[in-house]
């Protein structure tokens, strides 16, 4: 036995009683390690399912406020279209109706989060022409669309429903002769869309109350825009009537900057 201690010198004797200390706990402290990068990646996958589940949330929650969206405008338009009847219009009557089912079509058309501008625009053309047969020579309509914008993307039902809001909170209110401006146009990568009527405006200092659609809207634009896109209502300046102006990123996709 004397033999075997003098063959071990004190060092390695020293080192071999630091590694029976050390070598359980490097293991445990390894054990330990492995365990925290296990959790970080249970973290990371339950994060990722949570990130999914809220996108899929806000999509379920965009196609419900979608379909929200009612034309309230029917009652006086099948009102119109009785009038031309009884009147014997029957062309203006068949145009009518050929106007109807294509405004009602779109409605059940659209299923995608975007469509063409040129899209919407010839939809809420077949509700002008409607209000036209129903106002006669007191409208007036002008609409502007850059040539370059036709193909680029809007939330459908935006367009119709600011000039629906045109109709029922402007236009409708005031006697005589009245006008509509739709311009859509562009501003370095930022499309503007402006709807003036010639209504009674915003009176005195009364606090704006939106209605559901322009609320719709708005929400529709924060969910697919974030705080990209922008929706103001005022009081024109120069004449009577508002003005509701929207503006989105002309190059966005679709879950870029996605709040």
């Amino acid at each position: 036995m004397k033999q075997v201690m003098r063959m071990i010198s004190y060092e390695q004797f020293f080192l071999i009683i630091i590694v029976s200390i050390l070598g359980p706990v490097v293991s445990l402290l390894g054990l330990i390690f492995f365990q925290l990068k296990e959790t970080e990646v249970n973290l990371l996958e339950i994060q990722n399912n949570r990130v999914l589940l809220e996108k899929e949330l806000e999509t379920s929650k965009y196609y419900q406020l979608s379909q929200q969206i009612q034309p309230h405008f029917l009652f006086n338009a099948l009102n119109s279209l009785l009038s031309l009847l009884k009147l014997q219009k029957y062309e203006k009557l068949t145009e009518g109706f050929e106007h109807m089912v294509l405004f009602l079509r779109y409605k059940y058309k659209v299923h995608d989060h975007l469509y063409p501008i040129s899209e919407e625009v010839m939809h809420t053309t077949h509700y002008l022409q409607i209000q036209q047969i129903r106002f006669g020579n007191r409208l007036s309509i002008d609409i502007e669309v850059e040539e370059q914008l036709h193909d680029e993307m809007i939330i459908p039902f935006l367009l119709q429903t600011v000039v629906e809001n045109a109709f029922k909170h402007g236009i409708e209110e005031v006697e005589g002769g009245s006008s509509l401006i739709i311009r859509i146009t562009e501003q370095g990568d930022t499309i503007f869309l402006q709807v003036i009527d010639e209504g009674p405006g915003i009176l005195g200092n009364q606090e704006v109350e939106l209605g559901t659609g322009l609320k719709n809207i708005i929400d529709r634009l924060r969910l697919i825009y974030g705080t990209s896109a922008h929706f103001s209502l005022e009081n024109r300046k120069e004449t009577r009537g508002a003005i509701v102006t929207v503006s989105w990123p002309r190059h966005y996709m679709y879950g870029e900057e996605f709040e």
